[in-house]
């Protein structure tokens, strides 16, 4: 079975599929490979046009005959990915745990979607890291990781939760309610991992961390 492809390679990828002339250029194409390469090396915000430009092996005045802004080059690139090739690949193993182990217990599904999404981010750290910084700069970005991840994972957790309050391994709270509880968790356990609190973080191991993450969510902190 052949292995599926890495975040930043289906970046790349989406680049390499643009086959037709008149939809895209040799050289727009060596652009937004450089970009690709920058945006995830630096972020958007250093990376300069320049830089760019040669990465890309072209003039700077290339890029602004193809591109308007520097943002344009981000837009090309990430918000098609987002629907091509993120969604699937970031909602690929989630639909699998929803489905597949719904009969085991919320905890044991939890603790396994946390590692499988701390496991995704480390090792697609600089490409994901292009999703979700220019997602709080740009409506267009943000609105599709919105339409394409956020509302299909959303859907497929408040079936589970829904699944489990009826079968009494949960209290009947509204869904959404759940939904929020665990999804917050989980942003902040990769967040005080690979942003906010490395030191402290790491006197625990990963799954030490996961294990009182969902011990948290389930039993709460009152004694």
């Amino acid at each position: 079975m052949n292995k599926p492809p890495s975040f930043a390679e289906g970046l790349l990828q989406y680049v390499e599929e643009l086959k037709d002339e008149s939809e895209m250029t040799e050289k727009q194409r060596n652009i937004l490979r450089a970009s690709v390469k920058l945006f995830a090396e630096k972020g958007f915000h250093a990376s300069s046009t320049s830089e760019i430009a040669k990465e890309a092996g072209v003039a700077e005045g290339t890029i602004f005959r193809h591109y308007k802004s520097k943002k344009d080059i981000l837009l090309a690139v990430v918000a098609p990915v987002l629907v091509k090739f993120a969604a699937p690949f970031i909602l690929k193993d989630v639909r699998e745990i929803f489905k597949e182990r719904a009969q085991k217990p919320f905890g044991e599904i939890v603790t396994e979607l946390y590692r499988n999404r701390l496991n995704l981010v480390v090792a697609n750290e600089k490409h994901i890291r292009i999703l979700l910084q220019e997602a709080f700069f740009h409506d267009e970005i943000r609105e599709a990781l919105i339409s394409t991840v956020f509302e299909d994972a959303k859907v497929m957790a408040q079936k589970l939760i829904e699944a489990k309050v009826d079968a009494g391994e949960l209290r009947p709270l509204p869904s959404q309610a759940v939904f929020r509880a665990v999804l917050s968790a989980m942003i902040g356990l990769v967040l005080f991992r690979q942003v906010l609190d490395k030191d402290d973080y790491a006197a625990y191991s990963d799954e030490e961390q996961i294990a009182m993450t969902v011990d948290i969510l389930l039993n709460g902190i009152a004694k």
